[in-house]
C-alpha cells in the first residue's frame, strides 16, 4: 500500500484540501494519504522547504510527496516530478525542488507533459494527483513527461558569519503552532563558529546567554510548573535549529514568542561570541 503526502498553502477553511483527498481516493481507494501541512504561508518556499526537509525522511522510501505551494497553472512554469533519496516529489518548477535537494542530488527529474496548462485550473488536483497515483501504482516517471537536466535554482538564506566582531546573524524561517520562532542557525554552525565561547543571543529586545538542552530545563529543580508559563528561552529544536520559545505558550490565548517578542518570519537573530 502506497503513501501520498500533501503539503500546501491552501489553509483549512476552504474545500481545496478535501477536493485533493477525494480525487486521490477516487483513483486509489486503499492509498494512505498523510497531511504534512496546509498552513504554509502563501507562496513561502523557504518555509515549505524547512517543513518538507524535516519530515519526508521519516516516511518509507517510495513515498510520493505532493507540494501544492505556489502551484499556479502557467504556460511559463513547468511542473516537475523528481526522485530524490528514494522519494518522489511533484511540484511546480518554482525553485522548491532545488531547496529540497540541498542535501541529496535528484536521481532523476521529469517535466510533466501529459496535460496542457490551458486546460487546468486547479493544478495540484488536476495534474499533480494523477501523476502521484500513477507512481503509487508502480508507474514509471518516463510515462508522464520528458527527462530534464536543469530546473529553477533558489538558494536558502544562510546565516552570516563575521569574524571581525565574532557575530553570527541568522533569521526566523518558520513559526510553529506554539509561536516558537525557528531560525536558520544550526547547532552545528553555532558550535563550529562559536568554539565554546560565551555568547549573547539578541532577539529584538530580548537577550539570552544560554541555550537549554530540553524544554523542561526551564524548570530547573522547581516542580511548580505554572509560574514558568510564558518564560522565554532559547533551545535547539529536534531538527537541530536554534529556536526562541516561551514555555507552554498559546498563540490563541496569551500569545507566543513570535507574537509577544515580534519574532516573525524574516526577523534577524544575532549572536555575538566573546
Amino acid at each position: 500500500m502506497g503513501i501520498i503526502t500533501l503539503t500546501t498553502d491552501f489553509g483549512l477553511d476552504d474545500y481545496h484540501v478535501a477536493a485533493l483527498k477525494g480525487a486521490i481516493y477516487s483513483q486509489i481507494s486503499d492509498i494512505i494519504v498523510v497531511d504534512i501541512s496546509h498552513q504554509i504561508m502563501p507562496f513561502d518556499l523557504i518555509q515549505t522547504a524547512y517543513i518538507i526537509q524535516n519530515s519526508y525522511k521519516n516516511f518509507p522510501k517510495g513515498t510520493i510527496h505532493i507540494i501544492g505551494v505556489d502551484a499556479l497553472p502557467s504556460p511559463f512554469v513547468k511542473s516537475l516530478a523528481a526522485e530524490i533519496n528514494g522519494h518522489f516529489f511533484i511540484c511546480n518548477d518554482n525553485g522548491i525542488l532545488s531547496l529540497i535537494a540541498e542535501e541529496y542530488i535528484p536521481d532523476q527529474v521529469y517535466e510533466i507533459t501529459i496535460n496542457k496548462y490551458d486546460d487546468l485550473h486547479f493544478l495540484t488536483k488536476d495534474l499533480f494527483i494523477p501523476v502521484a497515483c500513477h507512481l503509487a501504482r508502480g508507474g514509471k516517471l518516463e510515462l508522464i513527461g520528458r527527462k530534464i537536466n536543469s530546473y529553477k535554482e533558489l538558494t536558502q538564506p544562510k546565516p552570516v558569519e563575521k569574524s571581525e566582531d565574532n557575530s553570527l546573524t541568522g533569521m526566523v524561517i518558520h513559526v510553529d503552532n506554539f509561536g516558537n520562532a525557528i531560525t536558520n542557525i544550526s547547532k552545528e554552525q553555532f558550535h563550529q563558529f562559536g568554539k565554546k565561547k560565551d555568547f549573547i543571543i539578541f532577539a529584538r529586545n530580548v537577550k539570552f546567554t544560554e541555550i537549554k538542552s530540553k524544554y523542561t530545563d526551564i524548570l530547573g529543580t522547581d516542580s511548580e510548573d505554572k509560574k514558568y508559563h510564558g518564560k522565554a528561552f532559547a533551545i535547539f529544536n529536534s531538527s537541530g535549529y536554534l529556536q526562541i520559545s516561551m514555555y507552554k505558550s498559546n498563540l490563541k490565548t496569551v500569545g507566543g514568542a513570535s507574537s509577544l517578542m515580534g519574532l516573525y518570519i524574516g526577523t534577524n537573530i544575532r549572536i555575538v561570541f566573546s
